[in-house]
């Protein structure tokens, strides 16, 4: 079989535009006869068309639906079935190409290392407040190197909202390319960084012998800090603080984006000691670097393929199926949409999206990001909610500088709750084991928020 690096996609019409929005059709890609995708399996765009039940076919591809097994009834059938699989078995996520085993079984195993006493006391959450010891609160600014960036509320400050809906006017926030005083958000750089400064250039390292390569990887490594008051969780801060959180992640990709030599920006947050924190004080990175990790080259070259083919992003055609399928969405506004991916590697994983395609998440509105912020913290709660005092992380893709069909990926954003540790098998295949069904995870989900939003239709359904 050939590889991802060695397969050509095929011919199509320059003219023909992408889908915009999740739902539109895309007419006038021409393939070469007999041209198959050995990778994702798909023939032609009509057949790609059939297998995406969301999305509008033309009359030649309703001819292959009514002929195919995946008609409104039957994928119904086939979400019920996979939602009560006992059984283990393999789901291959298409943007990656990565298989997942899902085992429901392995929660039964007995754990040897399981705490089996239940603390004396619960911890009353206390509202946030400058802690003296902690490096990334106010008035310990010397702790840290100079900001590169803040933000704070201005005077009109944050309009209040209820269970995270959406606002109808953003907050009024000043944002400068420094320290400022009064700051609720500040980026720094990383003390520890992962990667060399872009400027640092030595040469040294270099190949020196073909089965050995070395070479040098420069870049940037921040510290966005979320809040100037201490807590763990960005759950305990207002929306507010999310809002600019967010802010600091466009502007600063948007920074990167432009240095000459970066390929590819990283935006990740751990929260707890089991997700890789090493603080407490809510906090989240950026990495940008010149190296293109070979997975998401991997991933790009999969979206290109399928955008070659069939005139649409990847991602966009598994978000139309997951809303036609419904059984994996959790919840959805007019701009975004939540639900446990069909093959999460991870249990509990929630991806966020936007409805329209939309490739950079640096080229998002502030009102956009206001929208998102609020629909994020609701996301946040949910899995502090469904896990309680599970550590979390979350993974922010955006499309890399060094992408060269942009048109061809979509942004996203990944929460998952550490539920498992990685153990021996899937150190040594690369292949995740997952314990918790995302058909079960969604309707786990779906609860908790209907609980705080019971006038959602989409919740009710």
């Amino acid at each position: 079989m050939p590889s991802d690096s060695e397969q050509r996609p095929p011919t199509f019409s320059a003219e023909a535009h992408p889908s915009s929005r999740v739902g539109e059709n895309v007419s006038g890609y021409r393939e070469k006869p007999g041209v198959i995708d050995t990778d994702t399996r798909l023939a032609s765009a009509g057949e790609t068309e059939a297998m995406w039940p969301g999305r509008p076919a033309r009359r030649s591809v309703m001819r292959s639906l009514a002929r195919s097994a995946t008609d409104s009834k039957a994928r119904k059938e086939a979400a019920a079935s996979r939602g009560n699989q006992s059984t283990s078995h393999t789901r291959r996520d298409l943007l990656t190409g990565d298989w997942t085993i899902f085992a429901p079984k392995r929660d039964q195993r007995p754990n040897d290392y399981e705490s089996k006493t239940a603390p004396s006391s619960v911890a009353v959450a206390t509202p946030p407040a400058v802690d003296a010891d902690c490096p990334f609160c106010a008035g310990a600014e010397s702790r840290t190197p100079e900001a590169i960036w803040s933000a704070k509320l201005g005077d009109q400050g944050s309009p209040a909202i209820e269970n995270g809906a959406t606002r109808f006017a953003g907050p009024h926030v000043e944002v400068v390319a420094g320290e400022q005083d009064g700051w609720n958000v500040r980026v720094v750089p990383n003390k520890f960084p992962a990667v060399s400064p872009s400027d640092s250039v030595t040469g040294d390292h270099v190949d020196r012998h073909e089965l050995f390569p070395i070479t040098d990887v420069v870049g940037g490594h921040e510290v966005i800090i979320e809040s100037s008051l201490h807590a763990e969780s960005i759950t305990e801060y207002d929306p507010a603080m999310v809002y600019m959180t967010l802010l600091a992640f466009r502007d600063r990709i948007r920074h990167w984006r432009q240095v000459p030599g970066i390929n590819y920006i990283s935006v990740f947050k751990n929260c707890g000691p089991e997700a890789g924190a090493s603080l407490r004080h809510s906090h989240s990175q950026l990495i940008a670097t010149s190296l293109m990790p070979h997975h998401v080259r991997t991933t790009m070259l999969r979206c290109e393929h399928h955008r070659a083919r069939t005139g649409c992003s990847l991602a966009c055609d598994l978000l139309r199926a997951e809303l036609a399928e419904r059984s994996r969405v959790i919840d959805r506004t007019d701009s975004f949409v939540a639900f446990c991916p069909f093959a999460s590697r991870f249990g509990g994983l929630i991806r966020m999206t936007s409805v329209e395609h939309q490739p950079h998440f640096d080229l998002m509105t502030d009102t956009s990001l206001d929208q998102l912020a609020s629909f994020l913290w609701r996301v946040l709660s949910w899995v502090n909610e469904a896990f309680p005092g599970k550590a979390f992380n979350y993974l922010l893709h955006t499309c890399p500088p060094g992408c060269q069909q942009p048109e061809a990926f979509q942004w996203s954003l990944d929460v998952f709750p550490r539920l498992s540790k990685t153990a021996g098998f899937e150190w040594s295949c690369d292949c995740m084991i997952n314990s918790l069904l995302p058909e079960s995870a969604a309707l786990r989900y779906r609860e908790i928020a209907r609980k705080h939003d019971p006038r959602n239709v989409l919740l009710t359904r």
